[in-house]
């Protein structure tokens, strides 16, 4: 099969007590809604996430195994600010938008678990942290220029 039809995105199972169910990468409709429903908190977790992978590459590439990076700590922090922003994003890359109430209900571990395998799919799939990063940018410029533009 070739054309667009023959597109498949990259999945990984996620396992929680009695099933599991797949996940995706974010695609770029993801993100608008999840920034349209979510934009404070998606902008202090990114800025955050930004500057501990910056940190992270920092120790790799200084080789000295300081850990001076904590991505755990950003996945933490969503979790106590933004349970209803990480209940989002699992429902959109598992495709039961639906039911993003039921992914709020998912045991803590699962989740992390979920998130973790989003974010490395969404990744690979943009091309790295930097790609991605610009993507973001871009979309957060233009909805936050749109906002203004309502509000006038």
């Amino acid at each position: 099969m070739t054309g667009l039809s023959a597109f498949n995105p990259a999945i990984q199972q996620v396992a929680f007590p009695g099933g599991s169910f797949t996940v995706r990468g974010l695609a770029l409709e993801d993100f608008t809604v999840l920034l349209r429903n979510h934009y404070e908190p998606m902008l202090v977790l990114f800025e955050r996430y930004v500057g501990e992978a910056g940190l992270e590459r920092l120790d790799r590439e200084s080789d000295l195994g300081l850990n001076l990076g904590d991505m755990r700590s950003v996945v933490m922090e969503a979790l106590d600010t933004a349970p209803a922003l990480l209940g989002d994003v699992i429902a959109r890359a598992s495709d039961e938008t639906e039911n993003p109430h039921i992914a709020r209900l998912l045991p803590m571990g699962v989740q992390i678990d979920a998130i973790g395998k989003i974010v490395t799919l969404t990744l690979e799939a943009e091309g790295g942290m930097e790609k991605l990063m610009g993507t973001i940018n871009m979309l957060t410029a233009s909805l936050s220029t749109a906002v203004k533009s309502r509000s006038r």
